[in-house]
């Protein structure tokens, strides 16, 4: 995998911080697909709002080391409210590693406030369920549109049920911000 060791990142003023918490969902995985049957649909996304400057060097970085990976595939992509989405199709570990390395990039080139969340893409009993990181709380929540503009709540607390124990869950329900017209 080359995205190996991108796991612990300096922060300004030399802390350093675990983002170990977005690779906990690899494990977070076993236990939905255990418990509810649940399939990684090979796809998972980062969403960052555009920029000036630095910006597209940092997008170009990233271009660069996705495109020699051999494990993953990507597109971009943008949307109308100025987000790009980086998205990634592969297996659930390489995706996680993949999305970690993505976004390290972004704050090492001083965007860490760009980044909105990354999206990982599941089916759940036919239906789409995806887990959403969000990178200002550090917090993940369960989101499960029906429809065009509904969400199904049962679904969504059943999966923050099993995984609440398992993940860094988001526990304040209001923030679970719905993510409409993901491109996944």
């Amino acid at each position: 995998m080359i995205f190996k060791g991108w796991g612990i990142r300096k922060k300004r003023g030399g802390d350093e911080k675990d983002s170990s918490s977005i690779f906990r969902l690899t494990t977070a995985f076993i236990t939905l697909n255990i418990r509810l049957k649940v399939e990684f649909k090979d796809l998972s996304a980062i969403c960052i709002k555009e920029a000036t400057g630095r910006f597209s060097n940092a997008l170009d970085s990233v271009k660069g080391f996705l495109s020699i990976s051999k494990e993953i595939s990507y597109s971009i992509k943008g949307d109308r409210y100025g987000y790009i989405w980086i998205i990634i199709k592969g297996m659930v570990e390489d995706a996680v590693a993949a999305i970690d390395a993505i976004a390290d990039t972004f704050i090492e080139y001083g965007f860490e406030e760009q980044i909105l969340a990354a999206i990982f893409a599941f089916n759940y009993k036919g239906k789409r369920l995806y887990l959403i990181y969000n990178y200002k709380s550090k917090r993940f929540y369960p989101f499960a549109p029906i429809g065009s503009r509904e969400r199904d709540y049962d679904t969504e607390m059943l999966v923050y049920s099993i995984l609440k124990d398992e993940l860094n869950m988001e526990n304040d329900v209001s923030k679970w911000y719905p993510i409409w017209d993901i491109p996944l």
